[in-house]
């Protein structure tokens, strides 16, 4: 969209000067019809006329339309310096960072999990050990 002085993109449609024509009467037989047909087909165009119908006179009309497209390119302007500032940068050190951190993420985890087996492996009764308790004055060993 580097033709930012022109909305209407599509060639079959209105441009600015058709428009400004119509508005000061001064268009042709043909391009008045082909005008007031495009008007019937479009929400947009119509609107766009009746809008444009309101403004007093032409140099008003200018000035508002320089007003809108210097509006335009600083709005457009400061999204793309958003998007830019946004914009991941393909720095290897980020990355080289990130996959150390899930390494030894992954290496504490296993060995998290062995200490915890080993423990529950000691703490495990055997066979050998022998339980004493004392209930009613009589000795059990089990």
């Amino acid at each position: 969209m580097e033709d930012f002085g022109n909305i209407l993109l599509n060639d079959d449609e209105l441009n600015e000067e058709q428009l400004k024509q119509y508005l000061s009467g001064d268009i042709s037989g043909d391009a008045l019809h082909s005008v007031e047909k495009q008007m019937a087909d479009s929400d947009f165009v119509s609107d766009a006329v009746e809008g444009l119908q309101s403004f007093s006179s032409s140099k008003n009309l200018d000035d508002y339309v320089k007003h809108l497209n210097k509006n335009l390119h600083l709005q457009l302007e400061s999204k793309k310096q958003r998007k830019e500032k946004r914009k991941i940068r393909n720095e290897s050190w980020i990355i080289i960072a990130v996959i150390t951190i899930l390494l030894l993420c992954v290496v504490a985890f296993i060995v998290i999990k062995m200490q915890r087996d080993k423990q529950e492996k000691n703490s495990t009764p055997t066979n050998q050990m022998m339980y004493h308790y004392k209930e009613n004055d009589d000795t059990f060993f089990v």
